[in-house]
């Protein structure tokens, strides 16, 4: 499911590089949540597009990331084209970007996806309870901060499976692969 060997400098190929990419990216939101709730102001619009940048940052939900992704890319993008480019750039060409899913990988992303929700589900159950505990003191601060932390619900909902995965992504084999003797 991961399809790139580095991503923003930060190697990707032992499991520990892809934990401290996951941790280092949930560090970043956290610093965007604190500075958006110390300096939050009355206009959002601006937090809108951040959603699916930073909740799609990892991949799985579009193009980019290190996670392959999920679905094929709905684009009106003439792909059965007969005009050929030269590609000087050498990148690869959006139809052959996207490859389906094989059995493993949907397996794979199926328990990514349940894990997230239970994850997810202990979150936001914590989170009530604190609301819930604190609405004698909090009413007012909720009501003036309630976008940034819909932002922030939201990035975390839409980056959390990508994040099971990568942290959950097992090593690659080193070395060649031995044969054994048949009994």
């Amino acid at each position: 499911m991961i399809e790139q060997t580095s991503f923003l400098g930060i190697p990707l190929k032992t499991q520990r590089q892809r934990r401290l990419l996951v941790v280092l990216y949930y560090l970043f939101l956290l610093a965007l949540a604190v500075v958006g709730l110390w300096k939050s102001h009355a206009h959002i619009g601006y937090l809108i597009p951040q959603i699916l940048t930073m909740g799609g940052m990892l991949g799985g939900i579009k193009i980019g990331g290190p996670v392959k992704v999920y679905a094929e890319p709905k684009l009106p993008l003439d792909m059965d084209s007969t005009v050929q480019t030269l590609n000087l750039d050498g990148r690869k060409p959006f139809g052959s970007y996207w490859s389906p899913l094989d059995e493993r990988e949907r397996s794979q992303r199926n328990f990514a996806h349940y894990t997230a929700y239970r994850i997810l589900r202990w979150t936001l159950g914590f989170a009530c309870c604190a609301y819930w505990l604190s609405l004698n003191w909090s009413y007012a601060w909720l009501s003036t901060k309630g976008p940034i932390l819909a932002w922030i619900l939201l990035v975390y909902v839409l980056s959390l499976p990508q994040s099971v995965l990568l942290w959950t992504e097992p090593e690659e084999p080193v070395g060649e692969l031995v044969a054994l003797p048949r009994p």
